[in-house]
């Protein structure tokens, strides 16, 4: 009967272990998993009282992270110091009446008590001490069997594999959160460098004062409502802002000329998408395509642009939109040349290069989200606004404007 009786012991012990090891490996947050994982151990030993406690190196103290039938466990610590470390026997069990009189015992009875401590576990995994196991009383007062032991045992060493690997991947975490703020911090620098040398660009022309900014955000805007993702986005954004740096190298007295250009200054001009692409093409952007939307944001869908004299189908999405942005930028604004269109008129000239000049589907969206902007059916415009900043918003209705 009591060979029966031990028998019937180490297949629970072992159906329990199972249980165990599903609990530590699957994918609940750490603190649900060494829960249910101290649940199958108290169920495993009879014990209505244990906590399962997590040792932290740094504030060289042992904390609960999961309790059962323990009062105000959140506040409860072990105070270990090194030395006390060295006494712990590698996930052996401990009994209380061995632990008093310890140096760990003595510095911290007022938490064994909290604890009902009866027998404590050190955790270790390859030799470093992640944490500690404290049962207390089992229901049935009988002290552990041999296999009880070795099962405890086994236990534990699962419970330390699995604090071991959530340390590791608290420190991973951590490590992660600490390189994004600083990728962040970077890439704050690097935008705010863009948007001063964007403002410089603009500043060598007198009607010119926020070009670039504009068209980065028109395209931006129309990117977002194409449902592009978010890098891409901001890919876009980059290159709106610094699509015309090739203009550095013209000659102010040309880009500001009132008079109309002379074929050789046009011809100046017409340079500056390759100038730009040639400066900027040296640089390892954190973007994919910046230099190429740039390039190109002088073709037409007809192929009669320049510099690559480059039709519908050999066009990027992004050229398209950044061609237009740039394109209702300098109609909307006062240019040496010529003055400013009204909306309207603009958008009856988007109405007429649709299909030549400008991709289809792209003015299509361009003039639906403006209008929407304008009709306030939008979270947040951000064309408008920059409308509104240059004055080109004392105009006709949105109900006038170019219906797609």
């Amino acid at each position: 009967m009591e060979r029966k009786t031990d028998l019937t012991r180490l297949l629970f012990s072992i159906s329990s272990l199972a249980d165990l090891g599903q609990e530590v490996s699957s994918a609940k947050d750490v603190e649900e998993k060494m829960r249910s994982a101290l649940y199958v151990v108290t169920g495993m030993f009879s014990v209505p009282r244990a906590a399962l406690l997590a040792y932290t190196p740094r504030r060289r103290c042992m904390e609960v992270l999961a309790g059962k039938g323990v009062d105000a466990a959140p506040d409860i610590r072990l105070c270990v110091d090194a030395v006390h470390l060295k006494s712990f026997p590698m996930n052996e069990l401990v009994a209380c009446d061995d632990l008093a009189g310890s140096p760990l015992y003595e510095r911290n009875r007022e938490a064994f008590r909290r604890l009902g401590t009866k027998t404590f576990v050190p955790l270790f995994a390859k030799n470093e001490c992640v944490g500690a196991l404290s049962l207390g009383k089992r229901l049935s007062r009988n002290a552990y069997l041999r296999s009880e032991k070795d099962a405890l045992k086994a236990a534990a060493h699962q419970l330390a594999i699995t604090l071991q690997n959530a340390r590791l991947f608290l420190k991973l975490s951590e490590k992660v959160a600490e390189n994004k703020r600083l990728y962040e911090n970077m890439r704050q620098i690097y935008l705010d460098t863009i948007q001063a040398f964007a403002a410089a660009i603009d500043f060598k022309d007198d009607y010119t004062k926020n070009h670039s900014l504009r068209v980065a955000t028109y395209a931006a805007a129309v990117a977002g409502d194409l449902g592009w993702q978010e890098k891409d986005i901001e890919a876009i954004y980059i290159a709106g802002l610094l699509h015309d740096i090739g203009k550095i190298v013209i000659d102010s007295g040309i880009i500001n000329k009132r008079d109309e250009l002379t074929t050789r200054e046009r011809d100046v001009i017409r340079t500056h998408p390759q100038v730009s692409y040639s400066i900027l093409s040296k640089i390892r952007f954190p973007w994919k395509n910046v230099v190429q939307f740039i390039r190109h944001h002088h073709e037409r869908i007809d192929g009669g642009g320049y510099p690559d004299s480059l039709s519908e189908g050999e066009l990027s999405e992004g050229a398209k939109i950044l061609n237009l942005a740039d394109a209702f930028d300098a109609m909307v604004t006062d240019r040496p040349y010529r003055d400013r269109l009204t909306l309207e008129e603009a958008f009856r000239e988007i109405r007429r290069c649709r299909g030549t000049q400008f991709d289809g589907r792209i003015s299509d969206v361009f003039c639906d989200l403006l209008r929407k902007e304008m009709d306030g059916d939008v979270m947040q415009a951000r064309i408008l606004p920059q409308l509104r900043k240059i004055g080109a918003l004392q105009l006709e209705p949105a109900g006038t404007l170019y219906e797609a």
